[in-house]
């Protein structure tokens, strides 16, 4: 029987209502994350019965959504509609037929992560500390798990990346908890915490010997999805269904487009330089160490000047940033912002984080390091992470119309926004007489198109990772050992390719929408709605935005 008429939008409510209740329930570490610390110290349960457990549910819930009539749904029911549609066949294809859990020891790995516990104060620090002794007391278990678990099938470069993975979570334990936690004064508390860390560091070194030693010597050397299973990682995920061939045109398309782009701007400039010479000239343009975090926080207040100036998105105003040195237990990227939850207190700071120069550096590896944070580099990365990108879209998450867009996100829709404001920013004229900002720019971009075409190539085309290398190094004018590093990113994250797809998507999106409004278009609108809805799957924002969507994405 259909439900209909004013049924249907009670019905729906509280399908997602109890929908997210049992998704916080399997997924509390995601429900912490958010700011629900209510499921504080408690990890995800990944044994075979709770994972039986959970897949029955998800047939429910689609067993539940079948009497549903979408057409009867107001616009934003309409979304949560297709919304809680899309997620429940998500996990279902997750737990039933892609199973990572049994293939990929990195996933165990975000769960064993604590320290969200020490850089906010959310709490009192009894509180926090008393939900960090459950979380490392119940590590061991989650361990255990995670050998019961992972089988034969183990790509090689997987455990490879793990056993970094595994060691720097063990470091942190031993190294990062002892100076935040020094003013917890209740001593019988202090037991207990550093007990539960003994005993979190023991099971954390006998899994990385399990994974060295057992896991490791019988893992397969192929990573390679498979054309097969790549399609479905981004039907499931992304809810993109395109044949691979037409997806692998349009980024290699688009990777000549700036590959041109660049080289037509490097001849502009100085016409007897190569562009990688050029790259490297730009690198050695610099802050020093002590005046990085000085030229950040005035980089982040001109790129807000000029969003304001020329009108172009709607900023937060009640969520405070700051910009900080990276913590010790974070320093594994040079830049990166850090979003406090859609849940947590409005005035819960974002951080935006600045990796700085280690102290006992020689000063060979400090100039080095601060290449990566060239004038024009640290300008398109804090576009990318802070103004407009990552910081205005995930603070204004919290203002989204549905729940469910506040919890679930996809990677093309995220990183399609923190790309695209990239390019959206130098064509709105910011800086236009800085044309090493465009070649930073053109540069960034050059890496996320051979994301593109070395994902599609080394999952379903049998790209090796030294052919991946190269191409990293010939086409976005890389050094040997970054590009290298690139190349394994992918073998483990075959969806990195959705920085370049979800920008591409996104413009795409922009074009239809121009046309759809006519003399009523405006981009700031067009901004404010983008991000207005969380990070939905592109093709469901579409028909909210979209008066009449044709389904055609690229």
């Amino acid at each position: 029987m259909t439900v209909v008429s004013g049924e249907v939008t009670h019905e729906l409510s509280t399908l997602v209502d109890q929908y997210l209740l049992d998704y916080f329930a399997f997924y509390p570490t995601v429900a912490a994350s958010l700011g629900l610390h209510e499921y504080d110290g408690r990890l995800c349960n990944l044994r075979s019965d709770a994972i039986q457990q959970r897949i029955t549910q998800l047939h429910a819930y689609q067993a539940q959504l079948q009497p549903i009539a979408p057409e009867k749904l107001s616009r934003i029911a309409r979304f949560d509609y297709d919304m809680l549609q899309w997620h429940v066949a998500l996990e279902l294809w997750q737990l039933t037929d892609e199973q990572e859990y049994r293939y990929n020891p990195l996933i165990y790995a975000y769960d064993l992560m604590v320290d969200s516990y020490i850089k906010r104060d959310y709490a009192p620090l009894a509180v926090r500390a008393a939900a960090l002794t459950r979380h490392l007391q119940a590590i061991p278990a989650a361990l255990d798990t995670a050998r019961a678990n992972l089988g034969g099938n183990v790509p090689a470069i997987i455990v490879e990346e793990s056993l970094e993975v595994y060691e720097g979570l063990t470091n942190f334990l031993l190294t990062d908890l002892d100076e935040p936690l020094q003013p917890l004064d209740d001593p019988h508390l202090r037991h207990n915490l550093w007990a539960a860390r003994d005993h979190a560091v023991a099971a954390l070194r006998a899994f990385h010997h399990y994974l060295a030693h057992q896991l490791l010597p019988n893992a397969q050397p192929n990573f390679a999805l498979g054309s097969e299973r790549y399609a479905k990682m981004l039907r499931y995920n992304e809810l993109i269904d395109m044949p691979l061939d037409q997806l692998l045109a349009i980024g290699e398309a688009d990777l000549q487009h700036n590959k041109a782009a660049l080289d037509t701007l490097a001849r502009q400039l100085d016409p007897q330089r190569s562009v990688p010479d050029q790259m490297q000239a730009l690198a050695r343009n610099h802050p020093a160490a002590e005046e990085l975090l000085l030229v950040t926080m005035r980089l982040i207040e001109d790129l807000q000047a000029f969003l304001i100036e020329r009108d172009l998105i709607t900023l937060p105003t009640d969520t405070p940033y700051i910009v900080a040195p990276t913590p010790p237990f974070a320093r594994w990227a040079f830049a990166m912002m850090e979003t406090a939850g859609p849940f947590e207190p409005e005035d819960a700071p974002s951080f935006y984080y600045i990796t700085m120069p280690e102290p006992h550096w020689s000063p060979e590896e400090v100039e080095s390091w601060l290449t990566r944070f060239d004038y024009a580099t640290l300008a398109d990365v804090s576009m990318h992470e802070a103004f407009p990108g990552h910081f205005v879209h995930f603070s204004m998450v919290r203002q989204a119309p549905s729940r469910l867009a506040k919890v679930f996100a996809t990677y093309t829709h995220y990183e399609s926004w923190a790309h695209y404001v990239e390019q959206m920013m130098l064509e709105q004229g910011y800086d236009p007489a800085n044309q090493q900002l465009r070649m930073a720019q053109l540069a960034e971009a050059l890496i996320r198109n051979c994301r593109y075409v070395c994902s599609i190539k080394m999952h379903t085309q049998g790209m090796s990772l030294d052919e991946a290398t190269a191409f990293f190094m010939e086409n976005a004018y890389m050094d040997e050992m970054t590009a290298r590093r690139e190349a394994r990113r992918g073998t483990h994250d075959a969806g990195y390719l959705n920085y370049t797809l979800g920008k591409l998507l996104l413009y795409k999106v922009l074009d239809d929408y121009r046309q759809a409004m006519g003399t009523e278009f405006s981009l700031k609108r067009f901004h404010d709605e983008y991000i207005g809805y969380g990070s939905p799957p592109i093709p469901i924002l579409r028909r909210v935005l979209l008066p009449h969507d044709d389904g055609v994405l690229l």
